[in-house]
This record gives structure tokens, sequence and C-alpha cells, in this order.
């Protein structure tokens, strides 16, 4: 609508992502695709990094280190050092591929190279369903940690406390720990197909170097975004794991 009013003549912007083929019974869309990519560099960032270890780091592997190093000590000190040492693979695995996500988004070609009149490329955090899955598996793994940290009885024992008002809280208790599938997956679609709408509207109706400035301020926010996720996950498991933590 925004184009033909504008004479100017761009691809529709979807919420959902779109089909590109089916791989078997199962369609294989834009964001899958990107996924795909995101996984092959990431891995492939991996192996460069592992073939090159040395006692006197190069500039790939200081890198590396430095982020690693960060994001530990940020999940450290929230956690603790026992918890840090099991949820950080975890942990840094969702920010690599948040950040990794969001970045790539930016590059030339995504939203403009088409197949059969269909974006080829699309970030896969505009996309509900991998935001989603991401909440869905770390706030499982919240709960898991619960129980393997604090027992059953312990687990429980927050749905129950008191006894007299457990009926009442006992629900509460269970649509707030499902309000963390939403406060994870919701707010990084939303800013992130937020973002990508701007971009595509500002790229069309905006001169070159305007457009320029906000892929700089996207690509902190991108970062941003990474990081709350990864930040609300850690709190979520020390969270979880609390009353252990107390105990030692």
């Amino acid at each position: 609508m925004l184009g033909k009013l504008l004479g100017i003549e761009f691809h529709e912007i979807s919420m959902g992502a779109e089909k590109l083929f089916y791989l078997g019974p199962f369609p294989i869309t834009n964001t899958i695709l990107t996924t795909w990519v995101v996984m092959a560099l990431l891995i492939a960032l991996a192996f460069a990094v592992r073939r090159r270890l040395s006692i006197v780091p190069g500039t790939l592997q200081s890198i590396v280190e430095i982020v690693i190093e960060t994001v530990y000590n940020l999940v450290k000190n929230i956690t603790g050092e026992k918890v840090a040492r099991v949820i950080f693979p975890l942990i840094m695995t969702l920010f690599l591929f948040i950040l990794t996500a969001n970045w790539l988004g930016l590059l030339p070609g995504f939203g403009t190279i088409t197949y059969h009149h269909v974006p080829l490329f699309r970030p896969p955090n505009s996309d509900l369903n991998t935001t989603l899955a991401m909440a869905l598996i770390t706030v499982l793994l919240v709960q898991v940690a619960g129980i393997v940290y604090r027992g059953i009885k312990g687990y429980l024992k927050e749905f129950i406390t008191p006894p007299i008002l457990a009926p009442l809280m006992a629900p509460i208790h269970l649509i707030s720990e499902l309000s963390h599938i939403l406060s994870l997956s919701a707010r990084l679609f939303g800013n992130i197909f937020g973002g990508d709408v701007v971009l595509t509207v500002i790229f069309v109706m905006l001169p070159a170097f305007i457009p320029a400035v906000f892929m700089i301020l996207e690509s902190l926010f991108g970062l941003i975004q990474a990081v709350i996720f990864a930040v609300l996950s850690t709190i979520y498991f020390s969270m979880s794991t609390a009353a252990h933590e107390a105990e030692h």
C-alpha cells in the first residue's frame, strides 16, 4: 500500500516467514535458510579458532577469548561459579546465535535478493517461531535445573508454600514461569521485526547516507537485544537454582 502511494515498488512486508521450497513434506522458509547460514558461519568460526589455538593468541583468538571471558564473567556474577560452569555453554550459544543473526540481517542482499518474488534471506529473529523455540528451550532447561539443583521437593516448594495458600500460589507461580516464555520470545521478535520494517522503509524512501546511520544504530541495537536475551535467561537460571547456591 505504501509503495503504491509513493509510486515505488518494493516487497510487501510479512510478519510470518515466507516459504521458499519444500524438503519432502517440510516447508523451508527464508528464516530457516538464514538460520542454516548462521549455524554454518558459527561452526566455521569455531573450527578456524580451534585450528589456530596457540599460547600467544592471534587477533582472531584474542577477540574470541575476550567475548567468551566477558560473557562468562557476566553469567558467573549473576548465578555463582558452580551454576555458571553448567549453563554457560547454553547462554554463550544463545548470545552468539542471536548476535550473528541480527548482524547478518543488516548485510546487503537481505530483503532484496528474491526467489520466486520472495526474499531469499530474512533475519531469523524476525520470525516468532525462532524466538519462541529459543524461549521454550531456555525455560524448559530452567525448570530442569531447578529440579536438579533443588530436588523435587525443593522445586515444588514454591508451588505449595504456604500450604494454606497453595491453591492460589500454584497457578500464580505457573503463570509467572510461563510469562518468561513470552518475555523472551516476544521482546526479541518485536524489536528485530520492527527494526527490519523500519530499515526496509528507510532504504526505499530516504537518501543513501541516512540508511547508513540507521544501520549503525541497528547494529548496536542487535547487540543489545542479544545481551538482554542472555542476561534474562541467566537471571531465570539464577532464580531457579538460588536455594541450592544459598545452601553452599
